[in-house]
């Protein structure tokens, strides 16, 4: 809890400031790796990345793991193919390579995002991929441990045989710091998505107060690090499942807007546009989306409830909000009204060349009056509901 606070002050200070901060945990937590591939690589016998896993079983299945959470039922059989338990693989490889998404809560903060974006996702990718297979095939082809000896931290044991205690040491420290680098990007991400939908209208008002000093979404940051201690209490890899789940479900409706807004909204201002032809819309994003409807279906029991749960709750705090605009029991703002009028026409326009549901014209819709920031005052007309 102490870190968190500590870490929570430091994103209060400033977006620049978790940015710089973000870079120089970033060289720290890598250099160890870079030196872990140069000196592993001569040892490397290519053979044994290709070897399955073997340990011990149990009724003839592997049985890698002790967790019952990983291994517990659901509505499909555990895969086991390969000797490879695929439940907690493909969970550990989903959580280490999303929230590239996340990227997009910060657009308002960056200068000349249209190029900035493209190109800074492009490299993301790049070293994020490269950062974990490489040194980890170094690691896998120059050592010949058992698979079940390959648990948590071991990365700082290979390290030990490959070059000694002092990288080892050093690998451990690195992964210390780029956890604290990951938690500062994450609660940015979230503080400024709260502040983002405050100014949308789809949040109260107070969600998007900045500091006056700094700038940055303070409630955001108070919320989002109060929601961090909480879920410190729970076990990480039960966490990770079911936290995958309710991302994989936001997910799957940033990449059905996609391909709306392609298919409908072909004249829609964009600062970048992904090269493609619209009807190549839907292809592109079919591979993402079989992977996580892969995962989604092997999942247990647990997480299938909370996925459940945590959709209804989701309606559940909307149509709340939507009651307490109409009797004005929180106060709500649009904060750009020329982006209302945007959203308004959008919406309109939508339901007449994709007339999908009847909801797509669900625009002005009784709701509560909001604050225009260039007026001072009231305004009650062009109230906007946003699009699905």
């Amino acid at each position: 809890s102490a870190v968190t606070v500590a870490l929570a002050l430091l994103n209060y200070a400033g977006l620049e400031i978790v940015g710089r901060s973000s870079i120089l945990l970033c060289l720290l937590s890598m250099s160890p790796f870079v030196v872990l591939t140069i000196m592993g690589l001569p040892r490397v016998v290519p053979s044994r990345w290709l070897r399955t896993p073997v340990g011990p079983a149990e009724n003839g299945e592997p049985s890698l793991l002790d967790d019952d959470f990983q291994t517990s039922s659901g509505p499909l059989p555990l895969p086991t193919l390969g000797g490879v338990l695929w439940r907690p693989y493909l969970n550990n490889l989903f959580w280490n390579l999303n929230s590239f998404d996340s990227a997009a809560s910060f657009a308002g903060e960056t200068a000349d995002f249209e190029r900035t974006y493209p190109r800074g996702v492009f490299v993301g990718l790049v070293m994020t991929i490269a950062s974990y297979l490489v040194p980890l095939m170094v690691a896998v082809g120059a050592t010949d441990y058992p698979q079940e000896e390959w648990v948590d931290g071991f990365l700082g044991r290979v390290a030990v045989d490959v070059g000694g205690g002092w990288l080892g040491a050093w690998v451990v420290f690195a992964a210390g710091v780029s956890n604290l680098g990951l938690f500062e990007a994450e609660l940015s991400a979230d503080s400024f998505q709260l502040m983002g939908m405050a100014e949308r209208g789809y949040l109260p008002r107070v969600f998007g107060r900045r500091s006056p000093r700094h700038g940055t979404p303070s409630v955001g940051i108070l919320f989002s690090a109060c929601v961090i201690v909480v879920l410190c209490t729970a076990d990480f890899e039960s966490l990770l499942q079911l936290l995958n789940s309710v991302y994989s479900i936001s997910l799957l409706l940033e990449y059905a807007a996609f391909v709306k807004l392609r298919l409908c909204r072909k004249d829609l201002p964009r600062p970048y546009r992904i090269p493609i032809p619209d009807w190549a819309a839907p292809l592109l994003v079919l591979p993402p989306v079989t992977g996580i409807l892969v995962i989604l279906a092997i999942s247990n029991w647990y997480v299938y409830m909370f996925s459940i749960g945590s959709v209804a709750i989701g309606v559940g705090l909307f149509k709340l909000m939507e009651v307490c605009k109409r009797r004005e029991w929180l106060e709500f703002e649009v904060v750009d009204r020329h982006l209302d009028y945007d959203m308004a026409q959008m919406s309109e326009d939508s339901a007449a060349e994709c007339p999908a549901s009847p909801r797509d014209t669900s625009v002005g819709n009784g709701m509560a009056r909001r604050m225009s920031p260039r007026e001072g005052g009231y305004d009650d007309d062009n109230d906007v509901k946003g699009m699905t």
